[in-house]
């Protein structure tokens, strides 16, 4: 039986050709197992953007969560396979972090690496994936030279233009058909039609909106927005273009005239100083999550507002929403609900809580558990730390020797080459035990924590019956808040809710190093 065999195919915009396109990337790759004599259980595909947290990436080289590449190195860990097939070298890795995690697991799980259009080396991956990474940084680099000094010339960049606006070659020039609606939007803008209306009109107009892939939903209040908000460059016709902190001025003609550009500039609405008390309140602000990994955002909830004649005045109720920041419907989970009354929230994991706290005895068992773990690991972390240091030290005088040696001659590229990748895997190594170890050390707790701990968990018991009822008056609700909102941010690590209101909580195993930085703070 021949060896089992995986396919890696990897395609971004670094390089883009009819010749690695994924179709010839696996092609190839199929041949060569065919070749020598193996079977292909499986492949493994970075060809799309993909989303970590809330910000999308290209599948580049130099990236090391990929999520083909991590599915497959999980999968190597399960001995599902034994030899990877890619194309060639760089589809596999670009730079430095992602050639150490392929290389590390290929050593760890014993694995072979075979390409298509090249031979692999693995005591040269270093050297190559060094060279990639430092010729992508040099590649960024002249374009980002190269579209400043077109943007000097005056000459536009590329990129979507301004509603109204289409770039032709070097210049920008007015749709006609688009700068009918730039007018009329600005001229609703001065009869103070609400945006609600303007999208209406806009939409019962056939008003052609410009293309967006990541939104769906015509004339979106954003889009309406963004036309008043660039009122300045459709009457004074310049176009303004920034990149990497600089801004430049392109000529474009104006689409809106000076009389025009006054009359609105009347009737936007001057910003007031914000409520004396504006901030979002609620128990889960910053640790609420949904399935689609979005930390959720609040709104609805400062105890304050303003009136339209600028006085202050506290609300009658704090209601208020939590609510998932992403907007993009194709980018949601189906399990995500969108949003969830705060009251409801807050109430639920405040329940989970006080039953926490109601278990003293529990609490403190756990609490002893911790400490004794906390005191042996500083113990620990003290005595290590020092040697580590001073062999990451080491470590540098050595690869600066290595790399003098070779440019002198004195030294061959092989030899350079295997004593260079020993010196960075041990380093890789090094310093994550370094990480480690500090984090560790940062959880110190006080060597009065039993009695600290006790005292506190007194004082909250005491109080948390006068807790359990919504308050009446803004007044009543403060005071409840602070308690509460300072017990869950020691005791809850992160919360989260399902479409079916399912309300997960996740206690903080850590509630101990939490109260001891609480101390300290109030001691300050």
């Amino acid at each position: 039986m021949g060896k089992r065999a995986v396919i890696y195919i990897r395609t971004s915009s670094e390089q883009q050709g009819a010749k690695d396109s994924p179709i010839e990337q696996e092609a190839d790759c199929r041949v060569l197992a065919e070749q020598e004599g193996m079977i292909v259980l499986n492949v493994y595909k970075d060809i799309k953007r993909y989303r970590k947290g809330s910000k999308w990436f290209q599948p580049s080289g130099t990236r090391y969560d990929r999520p083909g590449l991590l599915a497959m190195l999980r999968d190597a860990a399960d001995d599902q396979f034994d030899v990877i097939l890619a194309w060639r070298e760089d589809r596999l890795y670009r730079g430095m972090r992602a050639m150490l995690l392929v290389l590390e697991t290929m050593e760890k799980y014993r694995l072979e690496i075979m390409l298509a259009k090249e031979t692999f080396d693995p005591m040269t991956a270093p050297i190559k994936a060094w060279l990639a990474q430092m010729e992508i940084e040099n590649i960024k680099e002249r374009m980002t030279m190269g579209v400043k000094a077109r943007l000097r010339a005056g000459k536009a960049n590329s990129g979507q233009d301004r509603y109204g606006y289409v770039r032709n070659e070097d210049a920008i020039e007015v749709v006609e058909a688009e700068s009918f609606w730039v007018k009329q939007i600005f001229a609703w803008a001065i009869e103070k039609v609400p945006l609600q209306e303007m999208r209406q009109r806009l939409i019962a107009g056939e008003a052609p909106q410009q293309p967006n892939s990541r939104r769906k939903i015509p004339w979106a209040y954003h889009s309406i927005k963004g036309i008043l908000y660039a009122a300045e460059e459709y009457a004074f016709g310049r176009k303004i273009q920034s990149r990497s902190g600089e801004a430049f001025e392109i000529p474009v003609k104006p689409i809106i005239d000076m009389e025009t550009y006054q009359a609105y500039l009347k009737t936007k609405r001057k910003h007031k100083p914000a409520p004396y008390d504006s901030r979002q309140h609620g128990l889960l602000r910053g640790m609420l999550f949904c399935p689609c990994g979005n930390k959720w955002g609040l709104r609805g909830t400062s105890l304050q507002y303003q009136t339209e004649r600028g006085e202050i005045k506290d609300k009658d109720r704090i209601l208020g929403t939590y609510f998932c920041r992403q907007r993009h419907e194709e980018m949601i989970s189906d399990d995500c609900p969108r949003s969830v009354k705060r009251l409801e929230a807050d109430r639920f994991v405040w329940a989970e809580v006080s039953g926490v706290i109601n278990q003293p005895d529990i609490l403190m068992h756990s609490a002893r558990l911790m400490a004794e773990r906390a005191s042996a690991e500083t113990v620990a972390s003290d005595a290590d730390i020092g040697p580590i240091e001073k062999e990451l030290e080491n470590i540098t005088y050595q690869r600066q020797w290595i790399i003098t040696q070779a440019r002198k001659g004195g030294m061959p590229a092989e030899e350079m080459d295997k004593q260079l990748i020993t010196l960075s895997r041990r380093e890789t190594e090094l310093k994550r035990l370094l990480r480690d170890i500090q984090e560790e050390a940062q959880n110190q707790i006080s060597p009065n924590w039993e009695y600290e701990f006790h005292e506190y968990l007194t004082d909250i018991q005491a109080g948390i019956e006068g807790l359990e009822t919504e308050p009446q008056n803004i007044e009543a609700w403060r005071e409840a808040y602070q308690i509460k909102e300072q017990v869950v941010q020691i005791f809850v690590k992160k919360v989260t809710i399902s479409k079916s209101s399912r309300i997960a909580v996740e206690l903080d195993p850590n509630f101990l190093q939490k109260l001891a930085q609480l101390k300290e703070e109030e001691n300050e």
